[in-house]
């Protein structure tokens, strides 16, 4: 029976194909991705993912280029490992990457200017026009602003779409409220913003989002009504680390926390789990940057079973990783999908993780981890303390979640996204 023309192409229910060598090449594509910022300006995961697209296509063969942003005086045109990177100047009143450290004040007028920036669309158009591209595939438009997607349409140039967040339907792009509460729906001013995001959206050609209940979340409020296919295509590893030695499964049980220092990301959640985990059996890692960062200091102190690393990357990052028992990922808002969790399988780690979002879909509860309710404390720390009690129960996880890690490489992820580039292109 034909599934209709909005149908999703659910392809986390089958098993990822990894392409023959020379596969994807077999008709080149000449890509455009567009993200807010690009690395080395990172602020969250989706930069990186970016980054490593656009490094995996053009190793394939293809050209790639990318749109993004950067501060003003720093706007050019380079080439980054074989990458045309065109970093165009904010038209507005702060560069995206600032946003972080920038008043409260500024931000309402912001929002309002990159509803539909006309510089930004004038600037992206030229160059649309000039780089006859075969699809422009989209990420984080802040402080680009879904004039691209105007553009893109001007050009006569297909667009894939991937959402990384829930920008489009919350100004806060988490759909939670300052006081930690999930917006089951839109409040009023979202809302109204959203319908005009909503209306921009039906010039999106494709969908490729990385899980099941992101796509969900923005289908049900009416945004990309003309988007066919809408694929579910998550996210995988560029490279898996050499397999290392785990750690003893015995005492101490060393659990890592790896990213933001944020309230949504459940920081204090796991901060008031580990109080009620009292054997010297247990220590926490901490490392990572944002608001929280005193907080995690000021338990460190109080704690000697605590330590906080601050953000950390390159070896330092894979050390933690490598010596750690287990993942925590405490969050209590909605998470798209979970690159931490694959960066812990990788290593052959398990993760204790929130019920909530896209993580279920990456996880597999009681095969590579245990999912736990956001936001509760009690529950986290019950986790924490089996495991602490029982240490020798962590080793069969090591090839369970080295397995789920070869499941997600990036190289089926590409595979799959030429597949789609190709499709609405050639549509």
């Amino acid at each position: 029976m034909d599934a209709g023309p909005h149908a999703v192409d659910r392809t986390l229910d089958r098993e990822p194909r990894e392409p023959a060598p020379g596969r994807l090449s077999r008709s080149r594509v000449r890509l455009c991705l567009v993200s807010n910022l690009y690395p080395p300006h990172v602020i969250g995961g989706a930069e990186t993912i970016v980054r490593e697209i656009a490094r995996a296509v053009r190793a394939d063969g293809h050209e790639v280029d990318v749109v993004t942003t950067a501060r003003r005086g720093e706007a050019r045109t380079e080439i980054v490992d074989g990458v045309t990177v065109h970093r165009f100047a904010p038209a507005n009143l702060y560069w995206a990457g600032d946003a972080p450290r920038t008043t409260q004040a500024l931000k309402p007028l912001w929002h309002a200017i990159d509803l539909w920036n006309p510089v930004m669309y004038r600037a992206v158009r030229q160059l649309f026009a000039r780089g006859k591209f075969d699809v422009v595939h989209t990420h984080n438009l802040g402080g680009l602003s879904p004039a691209v997607w105007s553009a893109a349409a001007a050009a006569r140039v297909p667009v894939v779409h991937t959402t990384h967040d829930y920008a489009l339907t919350c100004v806060r792009s988490l759909r939670m409220t300052p006081a930690g509460r999930i917006c089951e729906s839109p409040c009023p001013s979202c809302a109204l913003r959203g319908a005009w995001l909503r209306r921009m959206s039906r010039r999106v050609t494709a969908v490729a989002a990385p899980s099941t209940f992101v796509l969900d979340r923005h289908r049900e409020l009416g945004f990309f009504p003309n988007a066919a296919p809408l694929s579910i295509t998550p996210w995988g590893l560029a490279e898996l680390p050499l397999r290392r030695t785990r750690p003893p499964a015995s005492p101490p049980v060393r659990f890592l926390y790896l990213g933001l220092l944020r309230a949504h990301k459940g920081v204090r959640v796991m901060l008031d789990a580990f109080t009620r985990v009292p054997s010297e059996d247990a220590r926490l890692d901490i490392a990572g940057a944002g608001e929280l960062l005193r907080a995690c200091q000021a338990a460190a102190a109080a704690d000697r079973r605590i330590t906080v690393h601050g953000y950390v990357s390159g070896e330092p990052k894979a050390r933690l990783l490598a010596e750690s028992h287990a993942m925590l990922v405490p969050s209590i808002s909605w998470e798209v999908s979970g690159l931490v969790i694959l960066e812990a399988f990788a290593y052959g780690m398990p993760v204790i993780a929130s019920r909530i979002g896209g993580i279920p879909e990456v996880m597999r509860d009681g095969v590579t981890g245990f999912l736990i309710d956001a936001g509760n404390p009690e529950e986290l720390a019950a986790r924490m303390r089996t495991l602490v009690a029982a240490p020798e129960t962590l080793a069969p996880f090591g090839d369970r979640c080295r397995a789920r890690a070869e499941e997600l490489r990036l190289s089926a992820t590409v595979a799959r996204l030429l597949d789609l580039y190709r499709s609405v292109s050639h549509g």
